[in-house]
């Protein structure tokens, strides 16, 4: 029995997933096409514009050992929330700061540079899966909104979820710390900008396939779909940009900070990209997302009772939009302030050695 149910998953679901796929792909051609092309557009316009270069920024942070250096002083604040040793929490918060996969990304490369173990580090993924503030206050409160007030609670909401997420799954994972066996810190101090660089544009490219992807499946859905709900519930499942721009203006703001929190398929897809030599349960992965959604929810539900605002819902006008509006002047400025405060503080390091 036990070899007819691996047969079945290991032979068949595989063959019927194939086979689905290219029936899509031949009969909805049309429209993989069209999703294939909104999805680069996308990457070329806003992820690689608002991720390449702090993707990189955090990968010299970890290979340069300042994360670990910022974070120390706080590394009881880790202990006492996530039960997690200090590095872990720099991963935490470089999440906050740049967005869904910059955690993940980080949290693998301290597992590849010895300065976390497998166990950490996929307990500190499970916890920094987080929204951009450029994200959320610029894209979904200014550009689809039309309130900064509604960003701003979003963004909030987020971060409780993000840190009650992380206390509970601090309290219920278990972390072996032990020696690691992929302690590969053997490259020169004069290749870290080139090996940052170079592992922040292969993280990036497999990021933007994924979403390609994604935005290919919700052409679909949009075609196939009996209902403009379920294909706006679809989407925001699927992908959580193109999902937003559905979501705003026409559902009560708790229910997309839910799909904020959750992330989205496309999210996850980047963040198991991104994780290199590291590998994490993804059933339980899958399970956290939903438990960090509904905490984002009724966060942000609660602080719109404390603070009461203005926003539109079951809106009829069609606003016009481009993916290009939650990269802004401002989200650049920021990124380059960013790097000049890690190679400030690196050079700083190093100089009083």
């Amino acid at each position: 029995m036990k070899s007819k149910e691996l047969f079945l998953f290991r032979k068949i679901i595989p063959l019927a997933i194939t086979a689905a796929g290219i029936y899509v792909t031949v009969r909805f051609s049309t429209e993989c096409s069209r999703g294939i092309w909104n999805g680069i557009m996308f990457c070329t316009e806003v992820l690689v514009p608002s991720l390449f270069v702090f993707m990189a920024i955090s990968a010299y942070a970890v290979k340069s050992g300042a994360a670990m250096t910022v974070s120390k002083p706080l590394g009881g604040v880790s202990k006492v929330l996530f039960s997690l040793p200090y590095p872990a929490l720099s991963v935490v918060i470089l999440s906050m700061i740049g967005g869904y996969p910059v955690g993940a990304r980080c949290a693998a490369m301290m597992y590849e540079e010895g300065q976390l173990s497998a166990d950490e580090a996929r307990k500190a993924v499970y916890i920094s899966v987080c929204a951009g503030p450029g994200f959320i206050l610029n894209f979904v409160g200014r550009a689809l909104l039309g309130s900064p007030d509604a960003g701003l609670i979003l963004l909030i909401g987020e971060i409780l979820s993000v840190i009650i997420t992380g206390i509970v799954i601090g309290k219920t994972v278990k972390a072996d710390h032990h020696d690691n066996p992929l302690n590969i810190r053997s490259e020169k101090k004069d290749n870290l900008l080139i090996s940052s660089v170079t592992d922040a544009s292969a993280a990036t490219l497999r990021m933007c396939a994924m979403v390609v992807i994604c935005s290919a499946m919700i052409e679909v859905i949009a075609t196939v779909s009996p209902d403009k709900t379920v294909t706006d519930i679809s989407s925001a499942v699927i992908e959580i940009t193109t999902g937003s721009s559905m979501l705003c203006g026409r559902y009560p703001l708790a229910l997309i900070a839910f799909f904020i929190g959750f992330g989205g398929i496309s999210v996850h897809l980047q963040i198991y990209s991104a994780l290199g030599k590291l590998s994490v349960n993804k059933a339980l992965f899958f399970l956290f997302r939903i438990i960090q959604g509904i905490i984002c929810s009724a966060a942000t539900y609660i602080l719109l009772m404390i603070f009461p605002i203005e926003v539109s819902v079951f809106n009829s006008a069609d606003v016009g939009l481009t993916m290009a509006k939650s990269a802004t002047l401002a989200g650049s400025g920021a990124l380059i302030l960013c790097s000049l405060c890690f190679l400030g503080t690196v050079n700083k390091l190093r100089s009083r050695r």
